[in-house]
């Protein structure tokens, strides 16, 4: 029987203050970040990603979108373009691009609105095995890797974000057993949480009510208002943006972008959904402060 998981709870300060307090004031220091998403029907996701990233204060945020969102985005900033398929999505003859893309970057975000058509699914796969950078992997990139899904989870060099619900679908997939307990509440989440942590290699920050941080040892809960959770973009842009320039110490930079999401979402309503404009500009804001 594994034993008892052991954590921090972070409220109203940093658990990390000189990360919090000393962020990176060149672009360079600020980090790279190349986000791969989009098709024809959907590509908010990624959009919203790079304009709460570059709220965080990430130095450069890159978006490779398929080619046929060309007429609807060309000319916008920090976007590239690269081969779709006939359904609108990216097309495995994208992979060269990406990857050259890629060298530019600290690290590659992928899941974004991704299409989960075969040829998209065979592209993503051969991205997370021939990428040299560290991987961020959330939403659409699960379920299109979910047959070859050790190939992230057993990459040392990966963020894995995720809600509660695709921590169940994740340890069904790997096969490692669930069980719940009832009434255990928080502490049997995070038995859940350990027990595929301890069966992979990858790290994990799960949000919901709170925001769990696994990576190297131990783990580190933030509530949070669990009314955000209806934004996801929000947890993969500011988790993904202080994992990134934190290379060091990965697990004190995904602390410190849960005690900004919490203190973001101290200023709205519990119940208000607030837009991806307002939330950049509480981060903005309050990182100004």
């Amino acid at each position: 029987m594994n034993p008892t998981p052991q954590f921090i709870r972070q409220e109203d300060k940093p658990l990390f203050p000189n990360i919090f307090y000393n962020r990176p004031v060149s672009r360079h220091a600020a980090g790279r970040l190349l986000i791969v998403g989009g098709h024809s029907g959907e590509f908010s996701l990624p959009t919203a990603i790079h304009q709460l990233a570059t709220a965080c204060g990430l130095g450069e945020c890159n978006v490779v979108l398929p080619d046929n969102l060309a007429k609807f985005l060309g000319g916008a900033p920090g976007t590239f373009f690269v081969a779709s398929n006939p359904s609108g999505a990216l097309a495995p003859e994208a992979l060269g691009r990406i990857l050259e893309l890629s060298e530019e970057a600290d690290a590659v975000a992928l899941g974004a609105s991704l299409s989960n058509n075969s040829t998209t699914a065979m592209l993503t796969e051969n991205l997370a095995g021939q990428i040299e950078r560290p991987v961020i992997v959330f939403d659409d990139a699960l379920k299109t890797m979910q047959h070859n899904i050790t190939a992230i989870t057993d990459n040392p060099q990966a963020l894995i974000i995720l809600t509660m619900a695709e921590v169940f679908k994740l340890c069904g997939q790997l096969g490692i057993p669930i069980q719940i307990r009832q009434g255990a509440g928080l502490v049997n989440k995070l038995e859940i949480i350990q027990n595929l942590k301890a069966a992979t290699r990858a790290g994990y920050a799960v949000y919901g009510t709170e925001i769990v941080v696994a990576a190297d040892t131990g783990f580190i809960v933030t509530p949070i208002n669990y009314h955000l959770a209806l934004t996801p973009a929000l947890f993969y842009a500011v988790l993904g943006t202080f994992w990134l320039q934190n290379p060091t110490n990965r697990r004190a930079g995904l602390a410190t972008g849960a005690y900004l999401i919490r203190h973001i979402g101290a200023q709205f309503e519990p119940t208000e959904r607030p837009s991806v404009a307002q939330l950049a500009k509480a981060i903005s804001q309050f990182l100004r402060d």
